[in-house]
């Protein structure tokens, strides 16, 4: 018997786990859910990316809980990327999953990383 945990350096979130990029603020608080016990850099600045493995912005966590099979958490935005920054993140990110998977992607939506 054991105890699963993912260790995250980025916050990988859809929609219906607490991100609406339309309305991010820099300097405001967040909430998000996520399935799963996970483990995260707390204070320490890391990525913010969609679905589709985007950058969006430079965020840090400032709280996480375990429970019931969830992660529970709290970031706050730092900076919300500007769209050259972007391109250039979008590019790192779906390029570090296409050399954990072994293969290139066309659809990044559905691609999950443990």
């Amino acid at each position: 018997m054991g105890f699963q945990v993912e260790f995250n350096w980025a916050l990988k979130l859809k929609p219906d786990q607490g991100l609406n990029e339309e309305e991010l603020e820099e300097g405001r608080i967040y909430k998000f859910e996520k399935e799963g016990y996970r483990i995260y850099p707390i204070d320490i600045p890391i990525d913010l990316i969609n679905q589709n493995w985007e950058g969006i912005a430079k965020v840090v966590i400032t709280k996480i809980e375990l429970e019931e099979g969830k992660t529970l958490g709290s970031y706050r935005v730092l900076e919300i990327y500007s769209e050259e920054k972007k391109k250039v993140l979008t590019e790192n990110w779906r390029k570090t999953v296409e050399y954990i998977k072994g293969e290139k992607i066309d659809d990044f939506s559905k691609v999950k990383v443990t």
